[in-house]
């Protein structure tokens, strides 16, 4: 006789990479998860370290799969490819849950509901980070594509979207580098997913000090590539110029920002270029004689 197992409401995606000091935790955070039905699959992207091992630890509870190396992206895309789930969520290996996100998602997604994400906590080195996303950034939910393409208000590791939804925008992009969640939630919206948000911060979202400074000059150049792609759509056509010119501005202001500690010349380049989309926005011009004076 062939015994069948239900199929779990969420699929939780993993991806992990050389994460044997931090993935440990983000699992147990996930199996710590209460009055949901859940699978676990961590995609190791060829580890180089203990990764395997701390996966081997957890047996039966997780899923476990060694994919050729492709970055984290395309270990998201296999792992929604094996998922089971009605819904996907997505984990990295270094952040963490509490044990009723997936529950409290859960009950607010109705029928119109393409995505649900959360605030989050923000842990690790933080630096001038405020300790909670919703203190400084403002969290959208409905019809998000406007607010969407001026900022990235969305945190991956908080995020809970329909399968049927994932699959119909054809995943994550594997074509481009550094920012395809951005990128998703964008496709989503144009294409008239609604979205919710659970107001409390469920999501530990871990910071490194590496992460300001690595790679800025690529993540900058695809984040606007991010935002031409959206304003090419047929919703992204409707946005007014303002919108449009304040959220290419956004791109290079945020780029500024990130590297003025480390790199003032280049800040300063980039404040320039975000003046040049959107010259009214005066904190520009505060950040670029900060740079100047050394104060940034």
């Amino acid at each position: 006789m062939t015994v069948t197992h239900p199929a779990p409401s969420v699929s939780v995606i993993i991806p992990a990479y050389n994460a044997a000091a931090y993935v440990g935790q983000a699992i147990d955070s996930v199996l710590a998860s209460r009055d949901a039905a859940f699978e676990v699959l961590v995609i190791d992207d060829q580890s180089t370290d203990d990764t395997w091992q701390v996966l081997e630890r957890f047996g039966n509870a997780i899923r476990k799969v060694l994919a050729p190396k492709g970055g984290p992206y395309k270990a998201r895309n296999l792992g929604a490819r094996l998922a089971r789930g009605t819904w996907l969520a997505f984990l990295d290996a270094d952040d963490e849950w509490a044990p009723d996100k997936l529950v409290k998602q859960l009950a607010l997604a109705d029928e119109q509901t393409s995505l649900v994400y959360t605030d989050r906590f923000n842990i690790g080195d933080c630096g001038r980070v405020q300790p909670r996303q919703s203190d400084g950034v403002q969290l959208w939910e409905g019809d998000v594509f406007e607010p969407l393409l001026l900022n990235n208000f969305i945190t991956l590791s908080s995020v809970l979207i329909r399968k049927s939804w994932f699959e119909r925008l054809g995943g994550f992009s594997e074509d481009h580098v550094g920012v395809q969640d951005w990128d998703l939630w964008l496709r989503s919206a144009a294409d008239g997913g609604l979205v919710k948000l659970l107001r409390e911060p469920v999501t530990r979202y871990r910071y490194h000090a590496q992460q300001m400074s690595n790679h800025q000059d690529t993540r900058a150049a695809e984040r606007e590539a991010v935002v031409r792609r959206a304003l090419q759509s047929s919703r992204g056509r409707q946005v007014s110029w303002k919108v449009a010119r304040q959220a290419l501005a956004n791109v290079w202001e945020i780029g500024a920002c990130q590297t003025a500690l480390s790199q003032r010349s280049k800040a300063i380049r980039w404040y320039l270029r975000a003046a040049r989309y959107w010259p009214w926005n005066f904190q520009l011009y505060k950040g670029i004689a900060k740079c100047c004076l050394g104060r940034s």
